[in-house]
């Protein structure tokens, strides 16, 4: 019988070679050449899957935005919207070697939004998908709309200067992580959930019940 061929897998095994030598030579250093060298392929079996360069490192940014959502997903998945913001605010923050390379890959494509309009708009898109879930999660946890998109700007603001920083050195990844939670508890410590079975969150200084959100939208890593 013929071997079967995991597309999907060599896929992203490919896309992991891409990574790799954004990591070492940056964007603008990708060749097949380089990436073939790092995955241990012959050029032809990247042509194979990816039609031009450009190709292949779009779905390189494509697939970083996957995984995080993938991740999020299956570590947010929480009934507390609280712990739930918290896993996807401190998601990025790098904790260890692999985690740094991912995040240095991903500045990579940042740099590249100045000049590259595809990267610029799906790095946007991806950002606001974070935002908006963080808004959904304030909400739950009692934020009126407005309280919720402002607080959902700025914690995921603050995630994104903790992360960068952890990368250049200037805070350690437990700082980091310690920073993030403290402020996303102050954001809601002054706000009580109502009991579960109403479904209602109020302010301790409103009168109006806000709804709690019904469903679940999938977010964006920036």
């Amino acid at each position: 019988m013929p071997k079967l061929v995991d597309h999907a897998e060599r896929r992203r095994e490919l896309v992991w070679a891409l990574w790799a030598v954004i990591h070492e030579r940056g964007i603008d250093g990708v060749t097949f050449q380089a990436v073939a060298v790092e995955a241990g392929v012959s050029i032809g079996r990247i042509q194979h899957y990816f039609e031009s360069k450009q190709h292949l490192i779009r779905s390189g940014a494509q697939e970083m935005v996957a995984g995080a959502e993938k991740s999020y997903r299956e570590l947010g998945s929480s009934g507390d919207p609280k712990a739930a913001l918290a896993t996807l605010l401190i998601q990025p923050v790098p904790t260890d070697a692999s985690s740094r390379v991912g995040v240095s890959v991903w500045y990579a494509y940042l740099a590249k939004t100045t000049n590259d309009p595809w990267i610029r708009s799906f790095l946007a898109e991806a950002s606001r998908g974070t935002v908006g879930e963080a808004e959904r999660l304030l909400r739950r946890a009692g934020l009126s709309e407005v309280e919720a998109h402002d607080e959902a700007m700025r914690l995921v603001a603050l995630s994104n200067g903790a992360t960068q920083s952890v990368l250049v050195a200037g805070m350690d990844a437990d700082g980091a992580v310690d920073l993030v939670t403290r402020e996303i508890d102050r954001s809601v410590k002054a706000f009580t959930v109502c009991a579960a079975d109403t479904g209602l969150a109020r302010s301790p200084d409103r009168t109006d019940a806000i709804p709690s959100p019904a469903g679940s939208s999938g977010a964006r890593k920036s």
